[in-house]
């Protein structure tokens, strides 16, 4: 996963993987109208797909949707005012870096694969024990820069104990080596996190229960 929108040749592994980015404003189409993907709540939440509830960013942040065999599962992106890359990314992810189901150790290999592809230098700048959502969690800082590209990084992970596997929440902020990181996007992201609800169990979950009806 590469929160990271840029084009052809920088994007890395969201664009392998195919990204759609879509406003999603009402468009005429032929037969029936296809249900959207996000709906809004009487809570100032939305549901995506029946499959999650939470708060959305506002007005100017675009839903990116992976398609089949995508990076991540869903998110935001906005590009903002400043010279390229000004622009900020964030998104949950069922399948974050790595196979360990213990937090502390898929954690360090995180820290190792994530931006890899980007030339990025990260530095872990915070690392702490939380909850989300009554889950065990870490929450990982990170920032980083690329004089090459003459463009630098700051990014909020959230590494997440859901069950017998572990989730991620990830912002990434981009921006010229002049330019100044924005508070903003990531106090949107924090209210994406917090409010983030599963309304229904994941695949994995569903397998795990049908072994153990099974008694494997």
């Amino acid at each position: 996963m590469n929160p990271k929108i840029k084009p052809a040749g920088i994007l890395g592994t969201i664009a392998a993987a195919g990204v759609m980015i879509a406003l999603f404003a009402g468009c005429a189409t032929l037969g029936e109208k296809p249900k959207p993907p996000i709906v809004p709540t009487d809570r100032g939440t939305v549901i995506y797909l029946d499959k999650y509830e939470f708060k959305r960013p506002p007005e100017g942040w675009a839903l990116m949707r992976s398609v089949e065999g995508g990076d991540f599962e869903l998110g935001f992106v906005k590009i903002e005012k400043g010279d390229f890359p000004t622009q900020t990314t964030f998104m949950y992810d069922d399948m974050p870096y790595g196979g360990h189901r213990d937090l502390d150790k898929r954690a360090a290999y995180y820290c190792t694969r994530f931006l890899f592809n980007s030339g990025i230098d990260l530095r872990v700048t915070k690392r702490e024990k939380t909850q989300i959502n009554g889950m065990d969690a870490i929450a990982i800082s990170m920032e980083g820069e690329n004089p090459n590209r003459n463009e630098k990084a700051k990014s909020k992970v959230y590494l997440v104990k859901k069950g017998n596997r572990i989730i991620s929440f990830v912002c990434t902020q981009w921006r010229p080596l002049n330019g100044t990181y924005s508070q903003e996007p990531f106090d949107h992201f924090e209210g994406f996190v917090q409010s983030f609800r599963f309304l229904k169990k994941d695949f994995y979950e569903a397998f795990e229960e049908e072994l153990g009806k099974a008694g494997l």
